[in-house]
C-alpha cells in the first residue's frame, strides 16, 4: 500500500521550513565569526590561542560528520535538527560566558560540542533539503545555500552594529540564539515526521527536472544496515569534486584579501571590498541556482561553473591591474556558488543511504575547508599567496573531469 502524496502547499512549506533553518545556522555560525576581534581583545589571547578554540570546534564538527549519518539515518530529520539545535542554543552563548569569565578549558570544550551539534544539523537539514526537493520534483539545493550565506552576511552586519553600539558580548549572542531559536522551532513543525514515507510512492516516479529518479519503497526506506558509504565508488568520486570544492571556496575567504594586497599592492579596504565581492557572486550564483539546474541539469551546470571558477582564478593570478582583479573575482564567485549545493543533491540520490552519503561527501568537503587554508598559507609562505592560486584550476579540472557521476541515477 503507497504512502499519501504531499500536497504542493505543505510540500511548499517544507521547503521554506528548510530555507529557514539553513539561513539560521548561516546567521549561528557568523554570529560566532563576528565578534572575534573582541573576545580575543576581552581575552587579551595570542593568535595561537584563538586558534585554539577555532580548531575546537573544528573538532567538534569533524566528529559529527562522521557520526551524523547513522544518527540522522536512525531517526528522523526533523527530531535531530529539533535536538541539535536546542543544544546549540545553549552551547554557544555558554562557551562566550566560559571564556570571558576565565574558564578557558571550559570554553574549549563547549565550542568542541557546539561544533558537533551544528555539524549534526548541517546533515540534517541537507538530507531534509534533499527529499523536498526530490518531492517538489525541482531543485532548491543552490537557494537553500543561498539562505546558509545570507545568513552569514546577516549575521556579520549585525555583528558591525553591535561592535558600534559597544554591546557585550554574553548580551549579543544571547540576542542572537533568541532569534534563531524563534524562527527555527517556528519552522520545524512544517517539517515532514516521516520523510521516507513521501518518497516511498510506488504509483510514479518522482522526478527532478535533472533527469529521472528511481521509485523508492517503504522498505528500504531505513537503509541497508552494513552499507558504508566509504566503500561506495559513486559516493567517494562525489567527495573528490566536493574537496575540490571546498579547496576553490574555502581558499579565497581565507586568504584572497591578503593576496591582493601583497601580490597586488592594493589597500586593506580594498582587499575587504573584493573578498564582499567574492561573496556575493557566491550568493547570486546559488539564488540563480535552482533556475539553470531545472533548464540545463547538473551535470552541464557544474562543468561551466568549474570552468567559470578556474578561469576567474586564473584572471586574478595572470591579469594586472584592478579590472582583472574585479573581473577574476566575480567569475570565481560565481563559478563557484553551485558546485557544493550540486554535490549534496548528488549524494543524496539514493534515499534509502542519503544520510550515511550526505555526511561521508560533506566530511571530505570540510575537511578540505579546514585543512585548505592551512595548506595555502604554508604555499603561500614559500612562494607568495598570488601564486599558490595556480593550485585551484588543477582541482578544478579534476572536478570537471568527474563530473558526470553527478548524472542523476
Amino acid at each position: 500500500m503507497t504512502q499519501p502524496a504531499a500536497s504542493a502547499r505543505d510540500t511548499a512549506r517544507w521547503v521554506r521550513a528548510i530555507l529557514v533553518i539553513f539561513l539560521t545556522m548561516g546567521f549561528g555560525f557568523g554570529t560566532w565569526l563576528s565578534r572575534l576581534p573582541t573576545l580575543r581583545d576581552e581575552l587579551g589571547a595570542s593568535l595561537v590561542q584563538m586558534s585554539v578554540y577555532g580548531l575546537s570546534l573544528a573538532a567538534g564538527s569533524l566528529i559529527g560528520l562522521f557520526l551524523a549519518g547513522p544518527l540522522v539515518e536512525r531517526q528522523s530529520p526533523r527530531k535531530i535538527m529539533a535536538v541539535a539545535i536546542a543544544l546549540q542554543l545553549v552551547l554557544l552563548p555558554a562557551a562566550i560566558l566560559l571564556l570571558t569569565t576565565g574558564a578557558l578549558a571550559g570554553g574549549a570544550a563547549t565550542l568542541l560540542l557546539y561544533g558537533f551539534c551544528f555539524s549534526i544539523t548541517d546533515i540534517a537539514m541537507n538530507v531534509s533539503g534533499a527529499a523536498a526537493e526530490r518531492v517538489l520534483g525541482k531543485p532548491r539545493m543552490p537557494l537553500l545555500h543561498a539562505g546558509y550565506s545570507i545568513g552569514v552576511m546577516l549575521a556579520t552586519g549585525l555583528g558591525a552594529a553591535a561592535e558600534a553600539l559597544r554591546v557585550s558580548l554574553p548580551w549579543h549572542y544571547l540576542i542572537a540564539v533568541a532569534l534563531i531559536g524563534a524562527a527555527a522551532f517556528w519552522v520545524l513543525r512544517w517539517v515532514p515526521r516521516d520523510e521516507a514515507a513521501l518518497l516511498s510512492g510506488e504509483d510514479q516516479p518522482l522526478p527532478l527536472a535533472t533527469g529521472p529518479l528511481p521509485l523508492i519503497t517503504s522498505k528500504v526506506a531505513a537503509g541497508p544496515t552494513r552499507y558504508s558509504p566509504w566503500r561506495d565508488r559513486r559516493v567517494l568520486l562525489i567527495g573528490l569534486i566536493t574537496l575540490s570544492a571546498g579547496l576553490i571556496e574555502g581558499a579565497p575567504a581565507d586568504w584572497l584579501p591578503l593576496a591582493l594586497v601583497d601580490g597586488r599592492g592594493v589597500s586593506n579596504e580594498f582587499g575587504a571590498v573584493m573578498l564582499g565581492l567574492f561573496f556575493g557572486a557566491v550568493v547570486a550564483a546559488r539564488l540563480a541556482g535552482s533556475w539553470l539546474l531545472t533548464r540545463f541539469g547538473r551535470v552541464a551546470v557544474l562543468r561551466a561553473s568549474l570552468a567559470c571558477a578556474a578561469v576567474g582564478v586564473l584572471i586574478v593570478v595572470l591579469v594586472p591591474g584592478l579590472t582583472g582583479v574585479i573581473l577574476g573575482t566575480v567569475l570565481w564567485g560565481l563559478g563557484t556558488g553551485v558546485c557544493w549545493p550540486i554535490t549534496i543533491s548528488a549524494a543524496a540520490d539514493r534515499p534509502e543511504t542519503a544520510a550515511r552519503d550526505v555526511a561521508a561527501v560533506s566530511a571530505v568537503g570540510y575537511t578540505s575547508m579546514l585543512l585548505g587554508p592551512m595548506a595555502f598559507g604554508f604555499l603561500g609562505e614559500q612562494i607568495g599567496l598570488l601564486q599558490a592560486f595556480w593550485v585551484l584550476p588543477a582541482f578544478a579540472l579534476l572536478a570537471l573531469l568527474l563530473s558526470g557521476i553527478t548524472r542523476p541515477r
